[in-house]
């Protein structure tokens, strides 16, 4: 595909000087050659698989939540006073596992960069806003993209040829077919092979630049345990692959899906989606879902069954220092998908 565009780019340029040759004006221009990404992805099956938070995810969850913020005890969501961890534990109860089928689906492998990002603004299809606006010491080449809206990140998967996960095209990604899997690479919390941060300290939250009266201002900090001190490039942690070969789908940046979160404290979790190709477009000013936890969030966070405990404050035009994406498209069973990395075996490249 991308030398196609290019014969047709330098072609049309092409024409152009010669016509304005023969005109008699000056030449049109010089030949533009825009280079689309680098696009590795990985083949996702159709089937079925489990979905959704267990009793004990959730218990553990809840009790996290009020240990790691216990400065949040009652916030206002849909103009309604309520205790933040347990209105948490609600959404959860309400994602109660079931089994779910999805179709066959391409996904990246690994987050998109800064770089990735300005090759579709050369190209005049994304907004120059991202890379200008919000907190810029997060905007550097070798890094995932943030500060970058939901339908931002939207119209580089279009420019892609592809759109946004779903939440179970994302958790399917994620957990693959072992109904206990809580992170990408199996059931035990590995600390040290993904890019997490730490409980929020108390003296940060007076000097960071998101307003005082939201709750993302108590999401928390960097812990460089783990290798990075705050963001890392995509793909740094290949032992925290999951079991088709994402990468990242535990920490670095949280992750931008398609779905929206309900507007009404009536409906929480998965209510009123089917068990097929679950998904929810809502209205263009909800919340949308955002799965997989950061750098700058607690480990509890980043396990593939749960929500993040914010995920109400994730309005789709907001920008957030700790939130990228990754793009998905979707195939037929009969499409070649020459792109797809093979699926790796659940055994851990070695470390050094």
């Amino acid at each position: 595909m991308r030398s196609g565009l290019l014969a047709a780019l330098s072609l049309l340029a092409a024409s152009g000087h010669a016509q304005g040759n023969a005109d008699g004006g000056a030449p049109a221009g010089r030949v533009v050659r825009i280079e689309l990404p680098r696009r590795v992805e990985v083949r996702i099956p159709s089937g079925k698989f489990w979905m959704g938070v267990d009793e004990q995810s959730r218990n553990t969850a809840r009790t996290l939540c009020n240990e790691y913020y216990p400065a949040i005890n009652a916030v206002t969501i849909s103009n309604q006073r309520v205790n933040f961890c347990e209105d948490y534990f609600d959404d959860l109860t309400a994602m109660e596992s079931r089994e779910v089928y999805v179709d066959s689906f391409m996904i990246d492998r690994d987050e998109v960069s800064v770089e990735d990002y300005r090759a579709c603004v050369a190209a005049g299809s994304c907004t120059l806003d991202p890379l200008v606006a919000g907190d810029e010491r997060y905007i550097q080449s070798g890094w995932p993209m943030v500060n970058v809206t939901w339908g931002e990140s939207k119209d580089y998967c279009r420019w892609r040829g592809g759109r946004l996960p779903t939440e179970a095209e994302w958790e399917r990604a994620a957990r693959g077919d072992d109904p206990g899997a809580s992170f990408p690479w199996g059931d035990k919390e590995q600390s040290n092979d993904y890019n997490h941060g730490q409980p929020r300290a108390h003296a940060m939250r007076n000097i960071d630049r998101v307003p005082a009266q939201t709750p993302i201002q108590f999401l928390g900090d960097p812990d460089d345990s783990d290798g990075a001190q705050i963001l890392a490039p995509p793909g740094s942690y290949p032992w925290g692959e999951g079991p088709f070969g994402t990468r990242d789908q535990a920490g670095n940046v949280a992750e931008w899906t398609a779905d929206a979160m309900f507007a009404t404290p009536d409906k929480k979790g998965y209510f009123g989606l089917p068990a097929s190709n679950p998904r929810r477009d809502g209205g263009i000013h909800d919340p949308r879902i955002v799965r997989g936890g950061s750098w700058r969030q607690p480990t509890f966070i980043a396990r593939s069954n749960l929500r993040d405990p914010f995920a109400k404050e994730y309005d789709p035009n907001r920008r957030f220092s700790h939130v990228g994406f990754r793009c998905a498209r979707s195939i037929t069973p009969t499409t070649a998908a020459p792109s797809a990395e093979p699926a790796p075996a659940r055994a851990k490249p070695g470390r050094d």
